[in-house]
C-alpha cells in the first residue's frame, strides 16, 4: 500500500511498524493514504507521477523535465524541488558537477515544507544515497585517465565539490551517525585507492627494471626506470593533493566520535604522517620551502638518540680512517 508521510511527504510502502522510513515519524495510515491520493491527482500530481516513473527507469533527464514542469505549475511543490536536486546531480558531467545548484534546490524543498525538521531528515537520507551512488563514477574516471597529468588532483577537486552535498546532509540530520560515516568512508577511499594504483605502477616499473637487467635488455631497463620515475612523481602528487582531503576526513571523524565516543576510527593523516613515506614527503616539503639544509636539520632532529649516536660513531671512524690514511 502506497502512502505519503504527513510529516516529511515521502511516498513509500506502509511499513509494518507504521513508521516513516525517511523521517522516522509515526504514520497514521488513513491520513497518509489520503495524503498520497491527493498528491497524485490533478495536473501537478500527474506530472509528479511521470517524474517518478522516469526516476524508476533511471531516466534522469526526463525526470528533470517533469520536475521543472511541475514547478511551473506549483512553485511551492517541495517534492519537485527535492527531486530536481537529485536529478541535477545525476545529470551532471564529471567535468561540471552541479552540486551547488542541487543544494539550492534542496534548500527550497525545506523552505516550502510544512515540517522542516522532518523534511530535513528526508532530504539528508536522499543526499546520502545520491552521494554514495555518484562517487564511484569519479573514481572510475580517475582509473581511466590516471596516466594523465594531474589526474589525481582533478579527482580530489571533484570529490571536494561532491563532499559539499554530504556535508549538507550531516548538517540537516547531525544525530544520524550513518551520514558522517559515509563522509568518512568516502574520504578514506579517495585518499587510499589512487595510492594503491601508484604503488602498483611503481612496483611494476621496478619489476620491469629487474627483468630487463637479468635479460641484458637496456631498452627495457631504461623504459622501466622512466616508468619508475613517473610513478614516484605520481605518488608525490597524490600525497600533495591528499592534504586537501585530510581535513574533511577529520571533520567526519570528530562528528562520529561525538556521537559515539567508543567508536574505533583511524585518521588517514595520522597513518601517513607516521609512515616512512609520510616522513619522506614531509622532508621533501621542507626542502622545497626552506632548502636542503632545513631538510637535513629536520631529518637529524627526528632521529632517535640511538641512531644519532651510531651516526656520530660512523663519522668519527671515517675521520680517523682518513687521518691514518693520510699519515702513511
Amino acid at each position: 500500500m502506497q502512502i505519503k508521510c504527513t510529516s516529511c511527504g515521502a511516498t513509500q510502502e506502509l511499513a509494518a511498524n507504521h513508521q516513516c522510513g525517511y523521517c522516522g515519524s509515526a504514520i497514521e495510515q488513513e491520513k497518509a493514504q489520503e495524503n498520497y491520493n491527493t498528491s497524485t491527482t490533478g495536473e501537478v500530481g500527474n506530472l509528479m507521477m511521470m517524474a517518478d516513473t522516469a526516476v524508476d527507469a533511471t531516466n534522469w533527464e526526463e525526470a528533470l523535465r517533469y520536475y521543472n514542469k511541475a514547478l511551473e505549475k506549483d512553485i511551492a511543490n517541495y517534492d519537485a524541488w527535492l527531486g530536481k536536486g537529485i536529478a541535477i546531480v545525476y545529470t551532471s558531467k564529471i567535468g561540471e558537477l552541479k552540486i551547488t545548484e542541487a543544494i539550492a534546490y534542496w534548500k527550497n524543498a525545506l523552505k516550502h515544507s510544512t515540517n522542516q525538521e522532518a523534511m530535513g531528515k528526508r532530504v539528508a537520507k536522499e543526499i546520502n544515497e545520491v552521494v554514495n551512488k555518484f562517487y564511484p563514477s569519479l573514481e572510475n574516471h580517475f582509473v581511466q585517465f590516471k596516466d594523465l597529468d594531474n589526474s589525481y588532483g582533478e579527482l580530489v577537486s571533484k570529490f571536494v565539490t561532491l563532499e559539499a552535498a554530504q556535508d549538507y546532509a550531516v548538517e540537516l540530520d547531525p544525530s544520524n551517525i550513518t551520514y558522517s560515516k559515509t563522509g568518512y568512508n568516502l574520504c578514506k577511499r579517495v585518499i587510499n585507492i589512487p595510492k594503491s594504483h601508484a604503488i602498483a605502477d611503481y612496483g611494476g616499473a621496478i619489476a620491469g627494471a629487474i627483468i630487463g637487467g637479468l635479460q641484458g635488455n637496456k631498452y627495457t631497463q631504461r623504459d622501466a626506470v622512466a616508468k619508475g620515475r613517473k610513478a614516484t612523481a605520481l605518488k608525490d602528487l597524490i600525497n600533495q593533493a591528499a592534504q586537501l582531503v585530510y581535513p574533511l576526513e577529520e571533520k567526519y571523524i570528530n562528528k562520529i566520535k561525538n556521537l559515539n565516543p567508543s567508536e574505533q576510527i583511524v585518521s588517514s593523516r595520522d597513518v601517513f604522517v607516521n609512515s616512512k613515506e609520510g616522513k619522506e614527503f614531509e622532508v621533501k616539503q621542507i626542502i622545497a620551502k626552506e632548502g636542503a639544509m632545513a631538510g637535513l636539520k629536520h631529518r637529524w632532529n627526528n632521529l632517535s638518540d640511538a641512531k644519532k649516536a651510531i651516526f656520530i660513531i660512523i663519522v668519527i671512524i671515517y675521520v680517523i680512517a682518513l687521518a691514518v690514511g693520510g699519515s702513511k
